[in-house]
């Protein structure tokens, strides 16, 4: 989920955060996605841990960072979490009992290469993530650390980009050596996720993700999509739940907890959004409990539940009655 920035890190947010201290939460939830942006390179250790700890007292066990950093067009577009700040996020989640899925760096091309249409469409730019990636986990320390529960590919899979079988052989051929990697360096699969396009297209996830199965060690955390498309999107996804449990393949459910506002541009490039509601939230939960993920995480706590804006103050709330 790649949504444009929202800066919710005031003092109302911090205040927030304390006030979670001691809160078990009663929700399905057990995990939540972490995706740090250039402001993050500032905040300081214990703001961190104060973040951290407030997600951590609402059930989440596992984060997921998204990414470790974003790799733009050039070198001022792009940065990365220093090592200092990796280390000290995984220290505290050691502290506070939580692992930690570490997202590669994420390179911001992604969805205008596998749109090209020329010859040789998006082939060079996906052997180049498939590359970068995997040398990026080979030359990385952070699998030794305690709180290292394995990568996470920031690459958003779905079907409308990948109907077309040419297409699905140039994505095996990119992600297989990216969960080679994952595998010899972690000993885990990589998660990724996957959603459902409202575009119309040939495509269908569970064609895609059967041939992916057969052919890569992937975990997909499929995206309620709730956030965009409400709670009928669960029904679009029912082909890909069904394909999943009669594989008994492990997958991951990720619960959104924001809603889509209309765009103000007319070209709906500008992503607005709010808080969801907790009727909403709690309907997703109760599809969660049954939906048959060995996981639930939620995109996400911080910073759709951790900030000051009255509806997130009303989500948490609400969520915290509920663990009463």
């Amino acid at each position: 989920m790649h949504l444009s920035r929202r800066e919710f890190l005031g003092a109302g947010a911090a205040a927030a955060c304390a006030s979670l201290v001691g809160c078990a939460a009663s929700a399905p939830v057990s995990g939540s996605f972490l995706q740090p942006w250039r402001s993050h390179l500032e905040m300081p250790r214990d703001q961190w841990r104060q973040r951290l700890a407030a997600t951590q007292a609402l059930g989440c066990r596992e984060l997921f960072v998204q990414w470790s950093g974003l790799l733009g067009d050039t070198e001022a577009d792009s940065w990365m979490l220093a090592d200092a700040q990796i280390a000290d996020l995984l220290d505290i989640c050691t502290e506070l009992g939580m692992g930690v899925h570490l997202g590669l760096p994420y390179d911001e091309r992604w969805w205008k290469q596998i749109s090209l249409s020329n010859a040789a469409g998006p082939a060079p730019y996906l052997a180049h993530i498939a590359e970068q990636g995997a040398s990026h986990m080979y030359a990385s320390t952070w699998p030794r650390h305690a709180a290292f529960r394995g990568w996470y590919i920031p690459y958003e899979l779905e079907q409308y980009h990948w109907a077309a079988p040419e297409r699905v052989e140039l994505l095996v051929s990119a992600l297989q050596p990216l969960a080679q990697a994952a595998a010899a360096t972690s000993g885990q699969v990589p998660g990724i996720s996957t959603y459902f396009s409202q575009l119309q297209t040939l495509g269908s996830l569970p064609t895609l993700w059967s041939i992916l199965l057969d052919r890569v060690s992937l975990r997909p955390m499929v995206q309620d999509g709730v956030g965009v498309a409400g709670l009928r999107n669960y029904e679009a996804l029912a082909p890909l739940q069904q394909m999943l449990l009669e594989r008994r393949a492990p997958f991951d459910l990720i619960v959104e907890l924001f809603e889509q506002l209309p765009p103000t541009r007319p070209d709906g490039s500008d992503f607005q959004a709010r808080t969801a509601s907790f009727e909403r939230v709690r309907r997703q939960w109760d599809v969660a409990r049954d939906y048959g993920a060995q996981r639930v995480v939620a995109f996400a706590i911080d910073p759709w539940v951790l900030n000051d804006a009255p509806e997130a103050r009303q989500l948490l709330r609400e969520w915290k009655a509920a663990a009463r």
